[in-house]
């Protein structure tokens, strides 16, 4: 009867609880043009990728609050767990204290470089084309800790570090005795006063031995016109060595893997998007370019484009269907995706040198 009371005590000091979430699903074709059949069938989060969430918070009275998130990806077509098999809340498992000196927050969640990319993306971080779906970014750590400050006059920054996220290929976690080995690290400032946005900001990654894999530098801005938003985003990868196999990691990444000659070291991504409201409507016209340049070891450079198109209609506030248009132009061999495997199986963008396309029809909801 005591632990009874103390949960339902619990419970009644909670101040809220929420449960959202996102379906969003749509019937894409991808093709080439190296004469390989195209594809079509059933994609997830043409839009946004679909996820179901728990948000709470608690006021813990003279400004202070008290906040947890748990937030699970899944797959419409089948209901599964699609890309992140490893963990159920593995878009987000966190609780946080925030007050009027900012926010300190514990658990697994967004690394600053996805969280803003995603952002700042002229497509809004969809799967098909744009920023996000093009790949070549971080996306989350765990045994994270996090503090970001309120923001003064529009300015706001950010200090993170946690360990790199576990995959299928190797398992990484905390190094005993060592605070520096096996991490992921980032920073960011940014500013947001009226009709501009800006971001800039950095992340790195780096092994057992506290020796560099990969680092991100990132800076993105936004313009709000009135008739138009347009955005600007830069990110670079700088890959010092390839990452270490699971055989490797288990004993405690003491030797490090080499590079192969075609293996990519460095990738630039620049791009130039913009979100048109048609006055009168309830249409939104978005479109993006993007040029990539990978420079591989043995000093080839590849430089693909990717455009895209997106056209999206309100249904209601929660519930848009949409239409996506996008073309990967390859250079000097590359092969560069337009659409997230894991949203659409039984396509690869390996085909060397052969420009892609993809055309999708949808419909998201949110709740």
């Amino acid at each position: 009867m005591a632990a009874l009371a103390t949960v339902a005590t619990a419970a009644q000091a909670q101040s809220s609880v929420t449960i959202y979430g996102i379906l969003d699903a749509g019937v894409t074709q991808v093709s080439n043009t190296s004469g390989v059949a195209a594809v079509t069938g059933l994609t997830n989060g043409g839009l946004s990728t679909p996820r179901i969430g728990f948000r709470g918070v608690e006021d813990l009275g003279g400004g202070l609050k008290a906040g947890f998130t748990l937030e699970a990806e899944f797959l419409v077509d089948n209901g599964s767990q699609g890309s992140t098999p490893e963990a159920l809340f593995a878009r987000e498992s966190s609780v946080s204290l925030s007050g009027n000196l900012g926010e300190a927050k514990l658990g697994r969640f967004n690394i600053f470089t996805y969280g803003l990319l995603a952002k700042f993306d002229g497509l809004g971080a969809n799967n098909i084309g744009g920023a996000v779906a093009t790949g070549n970014r971080p996306a989350r750590i765990e045994n994270a800790v996090q503090y970001v400050t309120p923001k003064l006059n529009g300015l706001q920054a950010g200090v993170q570090t946690g360990t790199r996220t576990s995959s299928s290929t190797a398992t990484y976690g905390e190094v005993a005795g060592d605070t520096s080995g096996n991490r992921t690290n980032g920073i960011f400032v940014s500013y947001d006063q009226g009709p501009l946005e800006l971001a800039v900001g950095y992340s790195d990654e780096r092994d057992y031995a506290a020796s560099k894999i990969k680092d991100y530098q990132f800076a993105f801005a936004r313009y709000d016109f009135g008739v138009a938003k347009v955005v600007l985003g830069a990110l670079n990868q700088d890959i010092a060595r390839a990452a270490a196999s699971a055989s490797t990691t288990a004993a405690n990444n003491t030797s490090s893997t080499t590079f192969a000659a075609t293996d990519t070291r460095k990738t630039d991504k620049l791009f130039l998007g913009a979100n048109v409201p048609v006055k009168g409507t309830n249409f939104t016209l978005n479109g993006q370019v993007e040029q990539i340049k990978y420079t591989l070891n043995n000093g080839t450079v590849r430089k693909p484009v990717v455009y895209t198109a997106n056209v999206n209609y309100a249904l209601s506030k929660r519930t848009t269907v949409y239409a996506i248009y996008a073309v990967a132009k390859d250079d000097n061999g590359s092969s560069q995706d337009i659409v997230d495997s894991g949203k659409l199986s039984g396509f690869s963008g390996s085909y060397a040198g052969a420009d892609k396309q993809a055309a999708s029809i949808g419909v998201r909801h949110t709740f």
